[in-house]
């Protein structure tokens, strides 16, 4: 009896490990056959002439045809070959039908992506694009849907993981991910309630104190009327929370660097520009790089997949980085409800009817949910996203720049093919959305700055806080003129640098913003044009690599001055240690070996928690610090003062000084330490705690996190350096954004650039682009990228041919 029970065990064992083979190879087959075909030739439907697509050594299409219609048909379709689910992926949260394939667990999601309306603003700007927008926008979705269809069997792996299949792609596909995008560089919509609520709670006078650039002047009061914002707006902002976090949007704040230094100061006399966008370090890269070349158009660099056009490039004659522009782009709205009839609120004269909207979800495994969006004059009802006060007697409405429909892809399709200053200038005039800080270089010479995007006029105030809807006040009367908007030109001291800093003067005439970024990596980068006069590309490679914290170096400079007394008479001996230990670290470089980086990164975590949190409460504290760059530089402020009542902790009968709260948080900070990384001091490495895995949506689940994130890797830096290695100030140290590439370009060879990526070109897992640049990126190197033809035909393993063919997929 035994014996055959042995002999079913052995039986069963072996059905086991057949049926894991067999689905290990069925998966397998499927990664290998859904990889692109890049050499030889294909049919593309509707071609007019064949296309040429070389792909380089790091798997790079450079797409070479005879007109314009056929350059984008073929860069959808090699889009599509390389990023089709990350592409159906964006389509998806931004047409808000995500639960479609998650289920359930996406409704939120999807409603708050809904009421953003990101695809009935796409659906709006499809009706007023230009012929020149609609045309690059129609051909580029055609090559996508060519892919679609030819490739049913060879679809990514998600799709079958997940168990769909893609429906044909649509121009507002395109135009609804743009708009996706702007909401991510958007801070106001999340930071603006927080606010609201710090003055409502604390009054005026403490608000000041913790919220960056407060006006100066004048009353900082919350109306009456308006002081049920922050309970009306939290479960928006929940679900925004969310969203952020299935985007990868962990840090809260998304900064860059650029710069162009003037041919006054380099080495070969021409000029040369670097960028760096600091984006959500995920898998595949949210760029895709890309050279597009026809008789019209001959321009490389990195493309959303998705969208026609390069963002970030260089052509022959110009090159361009961008940083966001930090701008307040956001307002919202208190809205009086009529007693009488709650499909109505007043405007100040007469009741009005809110405009309504329905959209229905569907939801995977279960039954299509409806919701109502209404919108008043001012904007989309927000408090809605709530059930309790869907009904209530007022209601809360928000106003973004991005509602507005506007042909921003007109203006880069114009951009790329600027020859000067001039022409560069003016295509930014067609810029809406999101307001973004343009650097540029020409091969005549110029080095210039524009800060293109719809900047709001409002009516005798800022958008800091909310408005009564039925006011003038708060009112947008206009847009800042494109003339009036922050620009330089040649200046004299021969470079332009701009890391997402203050921008303007206090005398500047209109309101912009209070959200800008700490001036750290600004300071830096001028301190490197400062220490030297002459300038070459290995020098803004250095500069890239550049982990070196003036903001670290202030913060010590005041903790050491204020402790060493303490420390030299104290009786506690884990204070002096850990003082000694740290005090030495002087220059403020974050290397990823560095024990003293470790402690200071967790005193300064604990010295703002220490500093705040007692005043605010727990809630409240957690979204003020979600978006970093608030409280980064409010303690930095507060520290520089001797007294403020901000450093006495409420909750003891001890009147806490700031010298107090430094101490009690150098020694939180170690507790901090020891309680992640052990007790042995030995693992307390900054790059031990500091860590970076680029992640898939689905690498949460495991072992899909095994197969498909990248990482982890130790990563010095920090939010403060120009090498960007930003962790969540509300849940350290691991990093989640930093470079999402890095381009280089000298100005006396424009047909070539350097550039890199995180991972690589391809979001196949079996290609061997997933991640092949991942170790370049990490160790500060370059690939060079060319625009010369023959040069590319000569090097390019790969060559694919894109044929006409009379046969239309249906």
């Amino acid at each position: 009896m035994a014996r055959g029970w042995r002999l079913l065990w052995r039986i069963a064992a072996f059905l086991i490990v057949v049926t894991a083979a067999v689905a290990f190879l069925s998966y397998r087959n499927l990664l290998v056959n859904a990889l692109p075909k890049t050499i030889g030739t294909l049919d593309l439907p509707d071609l007019r002439k064949p296309v040429e697509v070389y792909r380089d050594d790091w798997g790079v299409p450079h797409i070479f045809a005879e007109n314009d219609p056929d350059l984008f048909r073929a860069a959808g379709f090699v889009a599509a070959q390389d990023r089709l689910w990350q592409m159906d992926f964006y389509r998806r949260a931004a047409t808000g039908r995500l639960s479609e394939v998650f289920g359930e667990k996406t409704l939120e999601d999807d409603k708050f992506l809904r009421l953003w309306g990101f695809d009935r603003i796409a659906r709006a700007i499809s009706d007023t694009l230009s012929a020149q927008s609609r045309l690059a926008l129609q051909a580029y979705a055609a090559g996508v849907n060519a892919f679609i269809e030819s490739h049913k069997t060879d679809y990514p792996i998600e799709f079958s993981l997940l168990k769909y299949k893609p429906e044909k792609w649509r121009i507002e596909d395109s135009i609804a991910f743009t708009r996706l995008m702007a909401w991510k560089l958007s801070f106001s919509w999340y930071v603006e309630p927080v606010l609201s609520e710090l003055v409502a709670r604390l009054g005026p006078q403490r608000a000041r104190e913790v919220f960056p650039d407060f006006p100066k002047q004048g009353p900082l009061v919350i109306p009456q009327q308006t002081r049920p914002f922050w309970s009306e707006v939290q479960h928006f902002l929940k679900a925004g929370e969310l969203v952020h976090n299935l985007l990868g949007i962990h840090g809260g704040r998304i900064g860059s660097n650029a710069w162009a230094v003037s041919g006054r100061r380099t080495e070969c006399g021409k000029p040369i520009l670097a960028n760096d966008p600091h984006l959500e370090l995920m898998t595949p890269a949210i760029w895709y790089e890309m050279h597009l070349s026809s008789p019209s158009l001959d321009v490389a660099g990195v493309t959303l997949p998705g969208v026609p056009g390069v963002v970030i490039g260089h052509n022959q004659n110009i090159a361009w980085g961008l940083t966001n522009g930090m701008v307040d782009d956001v307002d919202f709205y208190v809205e009086r409800i009529n007693p009488q009839d709650s499909t109505q609120y007043w405007d100040g004269r007469n009741w009005l009817t809110f405009e309504t909207v329905i959209e229905e979800i569907a939801v995977k495994d279960g039954q299509t949910v409806t919701l109502e969006i209404r919108s008043t004059r001012n904007g989309i009802v927000v408090s809605d996203m709530h059930p309790v006060w869907a009904n209530g007697t007022d209601v809360i409405s928000m106003k973004w720049v991005g509602q507005t429909p506007t042909d921003d892809l007109g203006a880069y399709l114009n951009l790329m093919q600027a020859a000067d200053r001039t022409q560069f200038i003016d295509a930014l005039r067609g810029f809406t959305v999101p307001a973004q800080n343009f650097v540029f270089a020409t091969a005549e010479g110029d080095i210039g700055y524009q800060l293109a995007g719809r900047i709001p006029i409002r009516h005798r105030t800022t958008g800091l806080l909310p408005h009564q809807g039925w006011r003038l006040t708060g009112q947008w009367l206009s847009d800042v003129p494109f003339e009036h908007l922050p620009h330089l030109l040649n200046p004299e001291q021969g470079y332009i640098a701009t890391a997402n800093n203050k921008i303007v003067s206090d005398s500047y005439p209109y309101y912009l913003s209070d959200l800008w970024e700490p001036p750290g990596r600004a300071e830096r980068i001028q301190q490197w044009f400062a220490g030297q006069d002459t300038f070459a590309v290995r020098d803004f490679q250095a500069m890239q690599q550049d982990i070196e914290s003036s903001h670290a170096r202030l913060l010590m400079t005041i903790l050491t001055d204020a402790l060493q007394p303490r420390v030299d008479s104290t009786a506690n001996d884990s204070l002096r240690v850990f003082f000694n230990l740290i005090k030495d670290w002087s220059d403020g470089i974050e290397s990823q070996d560095s024990i003293p980086v470790s402690i200071y990164h967790a005193f300064l975590y604990k010295v703002t928690e220490n500093t705040l949190k007692d005043e605010m409460g727990d809630s409240l504290y957690q979204h003020y610090i979600k978006t970093s760059n608030v409280p980064l530089r409010v303690i930095t402020s507060l520290l520089q003062k001797e007294r403020s009542n901000w450093f006495d902790d409420v909750t003891t009968e001890h009147v806490e000084t700031k010298d107090d709260i430094l101490e009690k948080s150098l020694l939180d900070g170690v507790r901090m330490l020891r309680a992640r990384a052990g007790d042995s001091i030995a693992n307390w490495r900054w790059g031990e705690i500091h860590t970076l895995t680029m992640r898939h949506v689905l690498g949460v689940v495991e072992p899909l996190g095994v197969a498909l994130n990248i990482g982890p890797f130790a990563m010095g830096g920090s939010t403060m350096t120009i090498n960007n290695s930003e962790h969540r100030f509300s849940q350290p140290f691991d990093s989640v954004i930093g470079p999402s590439m890095r381009q280089i370009v000298d100005l006396c060879d424009p047909q070539h650039a350097l550039a890199v990526m995180p991972t690589g070109q391809s979001g196949q897992r079996l290609s061997d682009h997933y991640k092949d640049q991942t170790s370049l990126w990490l160790q500060g190197e370059y690939r060079s990228r060319s625009l010369n033809k023959a040069e590319v035909q000569q090097s390019a393993p790969h060559k694919l041919l894109l044929v006409p063919t009379t046969a239309a997929f249906e």
